[in-house]
């Protein structure tokens, strides 16, 4: 998997990692209770007490190497199909089941493994004198095409798929089989042409993210619901900012120059601006994670397209609350657009669906990828593409072979056993355990009385010799990590 390091500069990151780092004053010796089993990753700076010599890293999904996964080949799908929401796994028919769509329609798709996916006859819906297609259908509005499918276990039969449509604004609907579906009798969702939809399995809340116009353009509003009837007003909670207009430019810049990247056919700098065209958000091991869609446009089209051209890329973005959130890193790519040739859908727009599937030890994360944005002529063609990551492998802090630490704020758990996911294949991972101001390592809990860590492990245990975790339990403490030549992705405590 390909790495952005991550860049050293207070501007970018709002921390240095040179120096040693420490909380503001009020919040140094609070303690931070720490769940049992569940993951802490480093998304943010929330766990951070101090570090040392190390340096955080974005990690990029691997793309499959079959990509796409699905493409455009029936007739009502034109050259191009994409998709919002994620594959689903029904237990009931023990098939995963993505819903995507064409020119304004949407069909279903359905594969046992996630990588071969066929498209069955479902018969609902006519197109050029035929139903002998898989597209799914409203009740009440046969034109209608539907943007976002989730699967609700826990809802009532009737109810038990959930989803979202409308060009403008968003109308709530459900349908017990995913074929058929009915508008519920709500308001819609205020919204523009682009929306995510999301549930929050621990809070009970659906989560919607819309599109409407916020500071430098597209930006990212918020709406949420417990009944998936009556949803709070869109409120603002992502937009572009100053350096990322500048960030912006740079990107332009770097495809105008370099042949393998795709070169836009509108090229006004007065006009580059950097928008947010849409933000999925999933919640994740107790934090929310966004995959932000930046749109670097490099200029406006003439008419009758009177829109922009420029480039769609995946950043990365975290947030504890849902409405304060942390630009990960150095706001690089997270799912970068490919090189621009025939081979390559994916080259000028990527649209992250609405959250990853876990899949043993991977995160899967499909995706939208186009090799068009402006297209005098109409041409262009979009598919469906798949790019995996290690679990809890958005980003690690990592140290090189003269050693670091990464170390906690005072924290407070109830668990009996710590465990990493780390990669330390080229050096080493030791954990001491330090007293609540972080000045003193607790006798007996020092590195070197830690086992060494070595090898790449998605779970291991820390141990210590002749002390056992459980008589920390209730207690106030601090874990410092010390790594060598390793990764470190998340730690998190076990009973």
């Amino acid at each position: 998997m390909q790495a952005i390091q991550f860049v050293r500069s207070l501007l970018c990151v709002g921390i240095a990692l040179f120096a040693v780092l420490a909380l503001p004053a009020q919040d140094r010796y609070e303690h931070y209770p720490i769940p049992t089993g569940e993951r802490q990753l480093f998304l943010d700076d929330l766990l951070l007490g101090a570090v040392h010599n190390v340096e955080r890293v974005i990690h990029q999904p691997a793309k499959y190497e079959g990509n796409p996964v699905l493409r455009a080949d029936r007739p009502w799908e034109g050259n191009s199909i994409q998709i919002r929401s994620a594959p689903v796994w029904d237990r009931e028919d023990q098939l995963y089941k993505m819903w995507y769509f064409g020119p304004h329609r949407t069909g279903l798709a359905t594969s046992s493994d996630g990588l071969r996916w066929r498209k069955p006859v479902l018969g609902l819906r006519e197109h050029e004198g035929s139903k002998q297609n898989n597209m799914v259908v409203v009740e009440e509005d046969p034109e209608a095409f539907i943007q976002h499918v989730i699967l609700d276990p826990n809802a009532r039969p009737e109810r038990r798929y959930k989803g979202l449509t409308g060009w403008r604004n968003r109308r709530p609907l459900v349908s017990s089989d995913g074929l058929v579906f009915r508008l519920i009798d709500v308001p819609a969702i205020p919204s523009q042409d682009e929306s995510h939809l999301n549930y929050d399995e621990k809070e009970q809340r659906y989560i919607a993210t819309v599109k409407q116009r916020g500071p430098f353009g597209r930006s990212v509003y918020l709406s949420t619901s417990s009944d998936f009837e009556s949803w709070t007003p869109p409120v603002l909670i992502f937009h572009a900012d100053g350096l990322d207009q500048e960030l912006g430019r740079r990107r332009i810049r770097e495809h105008l120059a370099n042949p393998k990247l795709y070169t836009p056919l509108i090229n006004q700098p007065d006009e580059y601006n950097v928008e947010i065209y849409n933000m999925p958000v999933f919640p994740y091991e107790g934090t929310y994670i966004g995959l932000p869609n930046f749109f670097e446009s490099s200029g406006r089209t003439p008419p009758p397209h009177n829109n922009q051209d420029g480039v769609n890329s995946v950043k990365l973005a975290a947030s504890r609350d849902l409405r304060r959130w942390t630009k990960v890193g150095n706001r690089g790519s997270f799912i970068p657009v490919s090189d621009f040739d025939e081979r390559n859908l994916d080259s000028v727009q990527i649209l992250a669906a609405s959250r990853p599937i876990a899949l043993g030890e991977e995160l899967w994360f499909y995706y939208t990828g186009i090799n068009r944005r402006y297209n005098p002529d109409g041409g262009g063609a979009g598919g469906i593409h798949l790019a995996r990551l290690r679990r809890d492998g958005f980003v690690s802090f990592h140290a090189a072979d003269e050693g670091g630490f990464v170390e906690t704020r005072a924290i407070r758990f109830e668990g009996s056993r710590l465990f990493v996911n780390a990669d330390a294949s080229e050096g080493e991972v030791r954990v001491a355990v330090v007293n609540a101001r972080g000045r003193e390592v607790l006798a007996g809990w020092e590195p070197e009385k830690c086992a060494p860590i070595r090898g790449d492990h998605l779970r291991t245990e820390v141990q210590w010799q002749d002390r056992e975790l459980r008589s920390l339990a209730g207690k106030t403490v601090r874990f410092r990590f010390h790594l060598r030549g390793a990764h470190l992705y998340s730690f998190w405590l076990e009973p």
